[in-house]
């Protein structure tokens, strides 16, 4: 009914005026939600993310954040997203707004600031974050996205008046709140007007040339449209002459689509443009757009001029076009032309082939061919380079640099072991002199590391006696190791170990591994065919063919020595007779002869040969003699040992002369048959057959042997010789007797022998023959009894005979081997060179075939093909590294702004306390700082634009270059701020570290920084070393400037507190611990317990004040503090000394190295310097200036934590202080004398300590070089991803500058020296003015002085390039795609599932089922990794259609794909299967390599930003601690005020204090007197002390009167009082006189004065 009538009424009655003002409110009301509803779709599309509803946007924008984010999308250098308070709004949900939610209204303004929206426009802060004007915030948002769409750097803002629809519930709350603000709506229509009346001049300018141009470009006339583009006003740049009319018909099209595009737009709403202004650039091109169109249209002509270099195959056009600006290509380098060359005429191949069409190369792919071939020149310099270092390393003979060379990551070798150091380099020393060149190739070395790491390993495992691991080892083939056998392992084992210990060396060489495996399979060969003989030896004995013996016996298998083919019949028929001997006594009929029964019957047998030889010889030579009659010849073979004549007597030659040639003229009458064979008879009864005229003999018997009848052999010689030698012997003993027996034997003998020889005549004249045939037989009777005994002697002692050939045999082998094996031993360095020689020249004929054969490594391209899973994380962690390195620098600077700060305002306070400065003071400055805590700080980070050193003009902008340039130079160049360090006097030097040194190397900020500043670090103190010190001694006394520096750097370098970290936990337990005590001072001790007992009961003590040591030390009590307090030391003291030692990787390494270069610097210096000498002065670095004062005051170091306004006790204090002492004592290894003597129970505890100190300072010093660390080479500075930028403040800038200026005669004596060079440019020192760009300032106004001191301490970046390097940088890394990049792909997937020894071998082979169905779960685990991936992170369509096919379809895909890159030139058709596989190769190691790095930074960058923003966090706090403290303070002066007032008009009419009055001899009662000096006790009541309070609080003034007579006065001060109490003063003078109780004084003041 109401709406009804409402309507009916409408038709034909007026509105009330309370109804129209109604009415005319909620279209107000309306039009501002429409407002909202534009502002809240446009910034939507500039976050992307969505907003609240209209209605609930004005408190949304309350906290700042969304208006920060909008910030960071067109100024993102001025608002980065870590500076946005509570991005993610968790605060602002828990505890709803918050004073630092302004922090992001502020940064919101400062973009709109830097953009340069005139401040018309902006609101206060005030208006959005107390809601005050929040329309006037919603006018700046309309604003803004017409500025921004001028601009080109937003979208435009659409109109959506009656275009939305609101509830009137809306609209009335929308009323109401607009009826609070009390505010006028502003006029929104007029933004546009507004925005071209506060343009500047310049803007302006811009503005005039914009239109012009788009007038122009509609005419259609090129000269015309040339000339508007030539325009200087219009700011266009890189136009080029020849492309004018290119450049009209491009702007005419961009023009025609905009205007198309705004009228699609405005959809034909004439009625509503005739209402409002339209904006002229809806159809108009804004310079942006123009600037961009002139820009397409210079890059297809470059690129057309690189096509046609690329068809014409020039590299000098190449390199031409392709540095053309427009192209803005990052990375040339002109000495990389042939690479570039061959990339770019490759890559356009396979972009043909890819599209079907022959396009040229967009500017996207010539950076990425540009890149490609950037890091391949890369690849190659950095191998060459490390490969010289490891050939420079070899001549230097140093293996611990030899090492650390061959563990450098470019020359990407196998694993390298540290303990092996060694062995590398006397193996690798001695490969590089038989190379020609006398230097290693890379693919040499590669092979020997690769070999000599797996003799290492052998090595390793023999050494820990591992077998498992030895076995592995062994048979590796990087080992290189031939010949070996699997069962014999264990014997290898064994043997090489014998070996090891034998030669006494630490590691065996392959030389020594290979001799040792050899020996073992030669022994174990000649054991096996020993065994094959033996038994070939014993069928031939049972064969009875002594020529089957002998052919046995001679085979080398057996190893029997000494065998003669004369001796076949002996061996033989001994062997036989040994064998069957042996049969008998083992009762075994088949019973055969072992090798040393073999050896022994063979000795046995040449022995008794060459006895027989000997001994026919010898009867020869009797015979000879006797031939020839010759005595003393007959006497003389006779004498020989051969023959064995017994009773052999030299006085009877005659007679044996005589005799024998009786029996052989005898022999000869009976007849010669002139036979040269004589058969000669041995001691066992064998037959030995010897030829006269030949003088050789034999076992066998000659063929018709016949005995020669006239030889007399040994057993007649032997009864002639015994004959005449009794009858000798018998005529010796009767001429003893002759004198009595001459006279019978005369008359005997003649009868006797008269009547014998007739007798003997008369028979022997007719028996002669007879008489010869009875002795034939009878020798021959002889003859054969004597055999028969032997032979029956022999069987009866058979065992005993074996037994003694077995150990004979056994002895002839075992020294024959000894021999050999001291034959190799002496032999071994000859041996060793030889198999030196012909392993090197293998090693090298088949790294050779490696390297150019079609074969390709395919074990290591195998093993990790895994990582080249690529994913586009990586672009997200690049742009997160810039932006984290960028926040790091900025903390740093604004946490030792707030430090500073926060120092100064506990000094302050301080005052305050002491009465020394005003609360109006410390009150001032704590507003000053809260205010630089939240707008100071940021608004210091920039210059203005407009002016300055900033300033667009030719003249500010060749300045700033050279400023860029200079400090470019001191960066790279460490030297010279190395001299400047040491130039400067110590008073003003710490200053200058902090005001120059860490902001040129933004604190150590990235890996190129911290190395830069290292570099500079260890640069000054070898300078100072070198020019300063004159002995070890001068770097601790001599306190060096660049100690100081780099202990303060390290101390708390970037935020990353490593002290914290490794002595936090012991000291924060410590500092619990309450119930510690620590006094290691006996008369401290003494002291504290006379105070506490005095403070305790209010009476003097009856113990006397002053006592020595000894008295201190005679009471019990005493005592016993002590050795509790040494045990709490001991214990505490271990505590902290076990945090450092373990924690010795927590370290920064700058000091570790720093450390080392102080001890080989010294030791350079000073070779006669001890090594104990030269750790302490290192432990005086570590220790004493790096951790002693952080264990002495951990609240100063941020070592443990402190809630806001605490600070540590004095008990603390002196139990750190006591932990620092014996820490300092055991560095130095100082041990307690004289005044000490009772600590010197702690001298042996010292003593220990110090040996774990030593063990760890040379821990300390043992870290790899910087190089190696920071990955860092002089190839680095050419291929740094990103500019170096640097933040200097404006007063630096100029300190800088002055002090070069100063001292450049020092610093760069020659003319043409760069650092001269660039100040020659820069001139001098310019003023503070000029920098700022502030020119209207008064230098006598106060206040404008004050403006340029704050002015001074701006900061400005600065982008750091060098003025004498013509090379740029690369950011980009290398994207293989197309063929190339499938190619390899498919490769990949067939080679993890197919093994082959060859690329080649595996495309022709086929595939088995087993390998089909591997591949098919490899491919399908790859397709569910893609479908549970990011969108952006899936893989390439093609790649993926790839991966669905069969492994033999892939392998087919290969073979046509290698075909097709080799008609393209990409690869060499002779070599396509190892280039493809080199690519892989490196691709994988450059991938895996890139992500450690860039991950291990990531960490490191995250883990200081988090630890920077803990220290802001606490230093947050503290500003908010004495903001209630000052607030407090105020209050209760504000308090003490009014009391003070309403006393002293209450006493305004006194003139006197109230004093306090004592006689001396009451003070004395009191114990607060002590004695006065030269004063009798008698007369103390005659002397009077007044106290009189003073007009400060706290202060008094003592006067002393004598007898009524004013004498002296004494100020006395509370606190001063308080202060010896602490330090444990227990009296002190006043007057120089009288002494007086501390204690008791103070507990007087207490009483009388401040009621307590």
């Amino acid at each position: 009914m109401g709406e009804s009538g409402a309507s009916t009424r409408s038709g034909y009655e007026r509105l009330t005026a309370e109804e129209m003002d109604e009415q005319r409110v909620q279209n107000v009301a309306y039009q501002y939600l429409c407002r909202l509803e534009e502002a809240k779709r446009w910034m939507e599309a500039c976050l992307h993310e969505e907003l609240p509803a209209p209605t609930e946007l004005e408190e949304v924008l309350r906290n700042g954040v969304l208006l920060a984010k909008l910030g960071h999308c067109f100024a993102p250098s001025i608002v980065p997203l870590r500076k946005i308070y509570d991005l993610d709004q968790q605060r602002y949900k828990v505890q709803g707004l918050q004073f630092r939610h302004t922090d992001n209204i502020n940064h919101w303004r400062s973009a709109m600031t830097e953009v340069g929206l005139p401040t018309i426009f902006h609101p206060e802060t005030t208006d959005v974050y107390d809601k005050k004007n929040m329309p006037r915030a919603i006018y700046c948002i309309h604003a803004l996205s017409l500025f921004l769409f001028r601009l080109g750097l937003a979208p435009q803002i659409h109109d959506l008046y009656g275009k939305v629809k609101f509830t009137e519930e809306e609209i009335n709350n929308m009323k109401r709140e607009l009826d609070k603000y009390g505010i006028q709506m502003p006029a929104f229509s007029k933004i546009g007007g507004i925005l071209a009346n506060e343009l500047s001049v310049d803007e302006a300018a811009v503005h005039a040339a914009v239109i012009a141009i788009n007038k122009a470009v509609d005419r259609g006339h090129v000269g015309v449209t040339a000339e508007a583009l030539r325009n200087p006003n219009a700011m266009l740049s890189y136009l080029q002459e020849a492309l004018m009319s290119v450049y009209q018909e491009m702007l005419l099209q961009a023009k025609r689509h905009k205007a198309d595009l705004a009228s699609a737009r405005s959809g034909g709403s004439e009625e509503k443009e005739k209402e409002e202004e339209t904006d002229v650039y809806e159809e108009y091109l804004t310079q942006k757009e123009i600037q961009d169109s002139v820009n397409i249209v210079n890059g297809r002509s470059a690129v057309e001029q690189v096509d046609e270099a690329l068809d014409c195959g020039d590299e000098l056009a190449l390199l031409a076009a392709l540095q053309l600006p427009c192209l803005a290509l990052r990375g040339l380098r002109p000495d990389n032309g042939p690479w570039y060359l061959d990339q770019l005429v490759a890559d356009r191949h396979q972009k043909a082939l890819d599209q079907g069409s022959v396009d040229p190369l967009e500017p996207e792919e010539l950076q990425e061919g540009v890149a490609t071939a950037n890091e391949e020149a890369k690849r190659t310099r950095n191998i060459n380079s490390a490969v010289r270092c490891v050939n420079e390393a070899l001549q230097r003979g140093d293996p611990r640099q030899t090492l650390g060379c061959l563990m450098t990551s470019d020359l990407q070798l196998p694993e390298v072991f540290q303990f092996a150091s060694t062995l590398y380099h006397n193996e690798l020393v001695l490969l590089q002199r038989q190379t020609p060149q006398g230097e290693l190739q890379h693919e040499e070395l590669f092979v020997a590391v690769e070999m000599l790491s797996a003799v290492a390993l052998i090595n390793q495992a023999m050494e820990v006696g591992h077998l498992e691991n030895f076995r592995s080892s062994l048979v590796s083939p990087s080992a290189g190791l031939t010949d070996i056998d699997h069962t014999l392992l264990e014997r290898y084992f064994d043997v090489l170990c014998d070996v090891e210990q034998q030669t006494g060396r630490d590691l065996l060489t392959w030389n020594q591994l290979q001799a040792g495996i050899n020996s073992v399979n030669t022994l174990i060969q000649e054991e096996h065919d020993q065994i094959r003989t033996i038994g070939l030896i014993n069928q031939a004995l049972s064969s009875e063919d002594p020529q089957k013996t002998l052919a046995a016996l001679l085979l080398p298998s057996s190893g029997l020595e000494e065998v003669l083919p004369a001796n076949a019949r002996r061996y033989h028929d001994l062997l036989t007779h040994v064998r069957q001997h042996k049969a008998e006594v083992s009762r075994n009929p088949r019973a055969e002869l072992w090798l040393a029964d073999i050896q022994e019957g063979v000795r046995r047998a040449n022995q008794q040969t060459q006895k027989a030889l000997k001994l026919c010889l010898g009867v020869a030579a009797v015979n000879q003699a006797v031939k020839e009659g010759r005595v003393k010849q007959t006497l003389r073979v006779l004498s020989l040992p051969e023959v064995a004549l017994k009773n052999l007597v030299a006085e009877c030659s005659a007679e044996y002369q005589t005799e024998l040639s009786s029996l052989l003229t005898a022999k000869i009458h009976r007849g010669n048959n002139r036979s040269p064979w004589v058969r000669i008879r041995v001691e066992d009864g064998s037959s030995y057959y010897f030829h006269q005229t030949n003088l050789e003999g034999s076992w066998d018997r000659p063929p018709a042997f016949v005995h020669n009848s006239i030889f007399l052999d040994r057993h007649e010689i032997q009864a002639v010789v015994s004959g005449v030698s009794g009858s000798y012997s018998r005529s010796l003993q009767w001429r003893s007797s002759e004198v009595l027996l001459v006279q019978l034997q005369a008359r005997s003998r003649g009868f006797l022998v008269r009547r014998s020889l007739e007798a003997r005549r008369h028979f022997l004249h007719h028996q002669i023959p007879a008489v010869i045939t009875i002795q034939s037989h009878w020798r021959r009777f002889v003859q054969q009894r004597a055999f028969r005994q032997r032979l029956q002697f022999l069987y009866q002692n058979w065992r005993a005979v074996v037994k003694i050939q077995a150990f004979v045999k056994m002895w002839l082998v075992r020294r024959k081997h000894r021999a050999r094996l001291n034959f190799f031993r002496r032999n071994v360095g000859a041996i060793i060179k030889i198999q030196a020689f012909f392993r090197a020249n293998r090693v090298r004929e088949e790294y050779r075939m490696l390297v150019h054969s079609a074969t390709p490594p395919l074990s290591v391209v195998r093993k990790f093909v895994h990582l080249m899973d690529l994913g586009d994380a990586d672009i997200r962690q690049e742009g997160e590294l810039l932006r984290l390195r960028e926040e790091v620098v900025r903390s740093i600077r604004s946490n030792r702004q707030l430090e500073a700060d926060l120092d100064l305002m506990d000094l302050k306070i301080g005052l305050l306390v002491r009465n020394r400065a005003t609360l109006q003071e410390v009150e001032s400055h704590c507003k000053k700082l809260t205010k630089k805590n939240k707008e100071q700080l940021k608004d210091m980070m920039d210059l203005e634009r407009s002016k300055g050193l900033k300033a667009l003009s030719k003249e500010r902008r060749d300045r700033l270059e050279a400023y860029q340039h200079l400090f470019y130079l001191l960066q790279t160049q460490p030297l010279y701020l190395a001299q400047l360090i040491f130039l400067m006097p110590q008073s003003s030097s710490t200053r200058f570290m902090e005001m120059l040194v860490f902001s040129v190397f933004n604190y150590g900020s990235d890996c190129r920084e911290a190395f830069l500043l290292l570099q500079l670090f260890t640069a000054a103190l070898q300078y100072e070393i070198r020019l300063k010190v004159e002995q070890p001694q001068d770097v601790v006394t001599g306190n060096p400037t660049v100690i100081k520096m780099l202990v303060s750097f390290y101390r708390n370098a970037r935020g990353e507190n490593a002290l914290r970290g490794a002595l936090g936990p012991a000291l924060q337990d410590v500092l619990l611990d309450r119930s510690l005590s620590i006094r290691t001072d006996p008369l401290d001790i003494y002291k504290t317990w006379i105070n506490q007992a005095e403070s305790q009961t209010g009476h003097k003590s009856s113990l006397p004040y002053e006592v020595s040591l000894q008295e201190a030390l005679s009471h019990p009590e005493v005592q016993r503090r002590l050795d509790i307090a040494i045990i709490n030391l001991k214990n505490l003291t271990d505590r902290v000394l076990n945090a450092i030692t373990s924690n010795l990787h927590k370290l920064p390494y700058g000091l570790r190295y720093t450390a080392k270069v102080l001890r080989d610097s010294l030791k350079e210096k000073f070779p006669e310097a001890s090594e104990d000498e030269l750790y302490k002065i290192v432990g005086n670095l570590v220790y004493y200036r790096y951790m002693n004062p952080a264990i002495v005051a951990p609240d100063g170091f941020d070592i443990v934590d402190f809630s806001a306004g605490s600070t540590l006790l004095p008990e603390q204090r002196r139990i750190l202080g006591s932990i620092a002492r014996m820490l300092q004592h055991a560095a130095a290894n100082k041990h307690f004398h004289g005044d000490g003597s009772h600590l010197r129970v702690l001298n042996e505890y010292i003593s220990q300590t110090h040996s774990k100190f030593r063990k760890f300072l040379r821990a300390v010093c043992d870290v790899p070089e910087p190089g190696e660390r920071f990955n860092m080479d002089e190839y680095s500075e050419l291929v740094i991803v990103n500019k170096p930028v640097i933040y200097i403040s404006i007063s630096e800038l100029l300190n800088t500058h002055k002090l070069l200026l100063e001292h450049q005669e020092v610093l760069c004596p020659n003319p043409s020296d760069l650092l001269r060079v660039l100040l020659k440019d820069l001139g001098t020192v310019p003023s503070l003015q000029e920098l700022v760009g502030d020119s209207s300032g008064n230098p006598a106004d106060p206040g404008s002085e004050a403006s340029l001191v704050q002015s001074s301490k701006m900061e400005v970046s600065l982008t750091l390039t060098s003025k004498f390097d013509i090379f740029k940088d690369s950011d980009n890394q290398p994207d293989a795609r197309g063929l190339l990049l499938s190619t390899k792909q498919l490769i990949i997937d067939v080679i993890r599932t197919q093994p082959g020894d060859s690329l080649s071998q595996i495309l022709k082979a086929s595939s088995s089922h087993d390998q089909e169905l591997q591949h098919d779960r490899l491919m399908q685990r790859r397709a569910r990794q893609d479908a549970c991936s990011p969108e952006k992170m899936k893989r390439n369509q093609s790649l993926v259609a790839d991966g669905n096919l069969s492994l033999e379809e892939k392998k087919r895909k290969i073979l046509r794909s290698l075909r097709r890159l080799e008609g393209l030139g990409v690869l060499s058709p002779s070599h396509s299967d190892t280039q493809i596989l080199q690519m892989i190769a490196k691709d994988i190691r450059y991938q895996r390599l890139h992500r450690q790095r860039r991950g291990a930074e990531l960490v490191k960058l995250r883990q200081t930003f988090g630890s920077l923003q803990t220290k802001s966090s606490f230093y947050s706090e503290q500003i908010d601690y004495y903001r209630h403290y000052i607030t407090s303070c105020l209050d209760s002066l504000t308090t003490s005020s009014k009391v003070t007032n309403k006393k002293t008009s209450d006493n305004r009419g006194k003139k006197k204090l109230p004093t306090l009055t004592y006689s001396a001899s009451r003070l004395l009662e009191k114990g607060v007197l002590l004695e006065i000096e030269d004063l009798p006790v008698t007369q103390f009541k005659n002397v009077v002390f007044d106290i009189v309070p003073g007009h400060e609080r706290g202060s008094f003034q003592v006067k002393t009167r004598f007898l009524g007579v004013d004498m002296e006065q004494f100020p006395l001060k509370y606190q001063d009082l308080l202060q010896l109490q602490y330090e444990g003063v227990a009296v002190m003078k006043m007057f120089d006189k009288a002494k007086v109780n501390v204690n008791l004084l103070i507990f007087l003041l207490n009483k009388k004065f401040f009621k307590k």
